[in-house]
């Protein structure tokens, strides 16, 4: 009876959760679709693509997983003044626990980036996407399925919950800003560049009806962060601060955290390659949840980001500090020059 009544609780926890609240990666500024739609195309290249993976509450026996993918790329060419166009799509896969309760979407991002000033640019993006909720029930015990030993899953269990999955329509958008001192693309050639931005997700608060008995409205969420690379003079380390706070009906989440950038290598002149690159470690803090290390490589074209949550919330006695690992990879097709001198 007593794992009935966990089982029970656990699919009504799990899917309330699931419905009030979004996926989230620890890595935000690896995600730049998910926080802000206004980011779409604003980087130093011609395309960039970014794969994301979470797996999270493993102590619980079945954890669970966050898939994530993105592309985007200026598509019109910058005018005199620096002023195009940016288009963008992402996607991504949350599964919980072991009913599979999750959320697929898949989303298309658009944006106009205005040059306001030199080497300052704001833009506002729009993004549409298309989610679906689904669950596996058929994976879960119940209570006749108890033959006094063991659960016997060959046991009708005799349920009828009607269950279906839900469709929605989903509209968000937002605006970004962001400075570089520097339009090189070398790495460590910003001296110091910033970003800043807002943006709202599910504005037209999308309905879902999982049973059909029921139906939630999932809640307007508002996203703000901020990130910036600040070079020491006379040295091959910068400081990487950053801040990304979202909240979402009652829930609230506030991330504060500091990197630093050692930059490394020397660069081939005449050529379109070049050889530097800069390791990134440090730690974020989710307040009142995790302590989030995190290190990051970046080679020419490349960055690979790994980071780990710590839990120390007060599900920590359960978990024992187990939190969520997460791995992202990043390739941004980067502008060659034709000369550079080692740094």
């Amino acid at each position: 009876m007593k794992k009935l009544l966990s089982i029970c609780f656990g699919v009504l926890f799990v899917s309330s959760s699931s419905l009030a609240q979004d996926v989230h990666f620890s890595q935000f500024n690896q995600t730049p679709q998910l926080i802000n739609p206004g980011a779409t195309g604003v980087f130093n290249g011609s395309i960039r693509g970014i794969l994301n993976y979470r797996t999270q509450w493993s102590a619980f026996g079945n954890a669970f997983k966050t898939y994530g993918a993105s592309f985007d790329a200026p598509i019109t060419k910058k005018n005199k003044k620096g002023s195009f166009i940016g288009l963008g799509a992402n996607f991504y896969k949350d599964v919980a626990g072991k009913s599979e309760f999750g959320n697929l979407q898949v989303g298309l991002s658009f944006s106009g980036v205005l040059a306001i000033a030199r080497n300052q640019t704001v833009s506002l993006g729009i993004q549409t996407a298309y989610g679906q909720y689904s669950a596996k029930l058929n994976a879960l015990s119940w209570g006749n399925q108890f033959n006094g030993e063991r659960f016997d899953p060959r046991v009708n269990s005799n349920e009828r919950f009607g269950l279906l999955s839900s469709r929605y329509f989903d509209l968000g958008t937002g605006i970004y800003y962001e400075f570089k001192n520097s339009k090189t693309a070398f790495l460590g050639s910003d001296l110091s560049s910033f970003n800043f931005g807002i943006a709202g997700y599910h504005l037209n608060k999308p309905k879902q009806t999982f049973l059909n008995n029921s139906e939630d409205v999932l809640p307007v969420k508002i996203v703000a962060q901020f990130s910036g690379t600040f070079d020491l003079s006379d040295s091959k380390i910068s400081l990487v601060p950053s801040v990304f706070y979202a909240k979402q009906s009652s829930f609230k989440e506030i991330t504060p955290g500091l990197l630093f950038k050692l930059r490394f290598g020397n660069s081939t002149k005449y050529s379109g390659m070049f050889k530097q690159g800069a390791i990134y470690f440090g730690s974020h803090y989710r307040l009142s949840d995790a302590i989030i290390p995190q290190v990051y490589l970046e080679f020419s074209d490349f960055m690979l980001g790994v980071s780990y949550d710590y839990n120390i919330s007060e599900t920590s006695n359960v978990t024992g500090g187990n939190g969520g690992f997460e791995i992202s990879i990043k390739y941004v097709n980067k502008p060659k020059a034709l000369q550079k001198s080692s740094f």
